[in-house]
């Protein structure tokens, strides 16, 4: 066989191209590496369109039995991997056809689930620092009491972790270590509207710039000393 006919008979041959999740994760789902081999089997002949693929032809390929293909299959439809329907048409002929649709919402489901968890992990991660930052700026251990009120502004108020840190700031700039003190400055910022840092900050430039345009203004209106102006004639006599 010449180069020409090997070069079209690779082509003619297909490909089956496998979303790296199901790859990877395909474990994970409880999917077992035979049933893996079963399942890229059975895509070769669905990605050609073939939705009913020979079985006989698949055991084949994969050195088994029609039997234990039949077997793998059942389970694969059990674990909700894959499903089996069977049609009848308006002349009475049946046709089956198989899916892996719920293969590919079970791999995006553990995909959207690691994400979660590793989203829940960085939120107590922060959590956490917000009120050992809270301790070290106080010098002193939080009382549970006093945790219940940091707690509440987290998960009830839903101020940002970053906008408790920032009212923490402002308080150590004031030397006020009191929740209390923190809490109207937070009371104060939602009443404004304020959800973030850059709001603060915006905030503090806009108050500093109305301060030193009050000075300019207090200064320009203060009157200046009269200097009595003498003639040269008069300074004479």
């Amino acid at each position: 066989m010449d180069k020409a006919s090997n070069a079209h008979k690779w082509l003619s041959a297909g490909q089956t191209v496998v979303n790296d999740l199901i790859l990877h994760d395909y474990r994970k789902l409880g999917m077992s590496t035979t049933q893996f081999m079963v399942y890229l089997e059975l895509k070769s002949y669905l990605d050609k369109g073939i939705v009913s693929p020979d079985i006989n032809l698949i055991a084949e390929h994969l050195g088994s039995e029609p039997a234990q293909i039949y077997e793998i299959m059942h389970e694969m439809i059990q674990q909700k991997l894959m499903t089996h329907d069977t049609t009848t048409d308006a002349y009475g002929k049946q046709s089956e056809s198989y899916s892996f649709d719920n293969l590919i919402l079970r791999v995006l489901g553990l995909e959207q689930a690691e994400v979660t968890k590793q989203t829940r992990a960085e939120v107590e991660n922060q959590r956490e620092q917000v009120f050992n930052k809270i301790e070290v700026e106080f010098g002193r251990p939080l009382t549970p009491m006093e945790m219940e009120v940091v707690a509440k502004w987290i998960d009830e108020e839903n101020y940002s972790m970053n906008l408790i840190t920032q009212a923490l700031q402002e308080a150590v700039m004031n030397q006020a270590w009191s929740l209390k003190y923190m809490d109207r400055i937070l009371s104060s910022w939602d009443r404004q509207n304020i959800r973030t840092v850059q709001q603060v900050e915006q905030l503090q430039a806009n108050r500093f710039e109305a301060k030193q345009k009050a000075k300019g203004e207090t200064k320009s209106k203060t009157p200046k000393p009269k200097i009595p102006i003498y003639k040269i004639s008069q300074q004479d006599e």
